[in-house]
């Protein structure tokens, strides 16, 4: 018994340096991921150069997410038939062809098609490979885990966003599209060389472990049997609302800062006030600014998002892992509600600080809600089917991908203004808040 408590401790201990090694390369993977957020980067250059409105730009991200999913979902499947390897080498083929690909754009449907289906599609079936893999190797810590790797995910926009800015000041938006596809080509490929899998021999005392402690789940259940427990469907309600609110800022949010910063504010009725409280506020509030200047600060507010986004995601699986999914939960849906009212009173008052700072609350509510995502589906259904199910969980996205971002920019088309949305979100958030109440683990079968 000694021995063999010994030998088990002996393995662990050689394993654990290659644990930290996946968690690295998955870290850095997820990073560059996490440029599918940075759409609204190449929003203004294509709107300049085909004279396409906000609406026909906006639904290029809607199909990445609708795509995204569906590409996880592919994922999953994949997995339980080939190897890793096989899935990541599929992933920077898709990502390296999309991107390159979308450099030669000429039309709407030439571009949905390339960064739409492909670039979306890479990004899920990459993302969902390695979250799985890696997260095998901590099933003693799902939330931390979760939360850590997400926050590459989260953070790559704020991270990368100024490269891919001054590439398209140096290049233009084709030679930065080729590039980027260039280089998603070596990444991605090189990863594809050095995930794998655990032994079931490192897994298994963990894995007993976090049972014994009530933070994974008792039995592991099956995409079909996760789908069928009330708690799957009201989670998916919740996560549906939240992220509904995130995706619409963070496709638009660069158009959003600008349109604050060029002193549009709230519209031709806040004009007076907005050049009132300039005079009484000063930095506090915007006056009209230099288009060069206000696209800088404007994509310095995006990076905002994208730092708290990532930010959330580490935080909120601290959170999950020591006090609960309860408390988690209640504190996303209160910081959406919170930054929608910062992002409202902002456009009312051309107060570009606050619209930042509602930026930044509802990047840390954004990140937290995919880092929540991610953990239940392991603390409440168990890691054996983390992939698949984590998948199924990531289509709420979808309807989110669909309704949130077309609310912001049907708004500003009608008024002007993205004043409107703010308010509907605040509603949303509210709303979300009430669901949460009614979430409970599952049943054990």
């Amino acid at each position: 018994m000694s021995h063999a408590a010994s030998q088990t401790h002996a393995t662990a201990t050689q394993t654990t340096p290659h644990r930290l090694l996946y968690f690295f390369v998955a870290f850095v993977l997820l990073m560059f991921f996490g440029l599918i957020y940075a759409w609204s980067l190449f929003v203004d250059p294509l709107e300049a150069e085909f004279g396409w409105d906000r609406s026909a730009t906006s639904v290029v991200f809607t199909l990445s997410i609708i795509t995204f999913c569906a590409g996880m979902l592919v994922a999953g499947a994949l997995e339980e038939r080939t190897s890793p390897r096989t899935v990541m080498l599929i992933t920077a083929a898709c990502l390296g062809l999309g991107l390159i690909a979308s450099a030669f754009t000429e039309s709407l449907p030439f571009i949905y098609a390339t960064y739409g289906v492909l670039v979306g599609a890479g990004v899920g079936l990459g993302t969902d490979v390695v979250m799985s893999v890696t997260l095998k190797w901590f099933p003693d810590k799902q939330g931390l885990a979760s939360g850590a790797m997400l926050m590459g995910f989260g953070g790559g926009t704020m991270l990368l966003s100024p490269v891919v800015t001054t590439m398209l000041g140096a290049l233009g938006w084709r030679m930065t599209f080729g590039a980027l596809g260039a280089v998603f080509v070596v990444l991605v490929g090189a990863g594809a060389f050095i995930m794998k899998l655990p032994t079931p021999e490192y897994v298994k005392p963990l894995l007993e472990k976090a049972r014994q402690n009530a933070t994974v789940a008792a039995v592991d259940m099956t995409g079909s049997q996760m789908v069928r427990t009330p708690t799957f469907w009201v989670f998916m309600v919740y996560l549906m609302l939240v992220t509904c609110g995130g995706l619409a800022l963070i496709s638009q949010a660069v158009p959003a800062a600008m349109e604050l910063l060029m002193g549009a504010g709230a519209g031709a009725g806040a004009s007076g006030a907005a050049a009132a409280g300039a005079g009484a506020a000063g930095v506090g509030a915007s006056a009209a600014l230099p288009e060069a200047e206000a696209l800088m600060l404007a994509t310095a507010a995006m990076g905002s998002v994208s730092a708290m986004n990532g930010l959330g995601r580490l935080i909120n699986g601290f959170i999950w892992d020591k006090f609960g999914y309860r408390v988690c939960l209640t504190w996303i849906a209160v910081a959406f509600a919170a930054g929608m009212l910062c992002c409202a009173f902002a456009m009312m008052g051309s107060n570009f600080p606050l619209l930042v700072a509602g930026f930044m609350l509802l990047g840390l509510m954004y990140g937290g809600n995919m880092c929540s995502m991610s953990a239940m589906v392991g603390t409440f259904f168990g890691p054996k089917y983390y992939g698949i199910n984590y998948a199924i969980a990531t289509c709420q996205m979808i309807p989110a991908a669909i309704v949130g971002p077309q609310i912001l920019a049907l708004s500003q088309m009608g008024s002007g203004s993205y004043l409107g949305a703010f308010w509907v979100f605040f509603g949303v958030a509210i709303a979300a808040l009430a669901v949460s109440f009614f979430i409970k683990p599952p049943k054990a079968a």
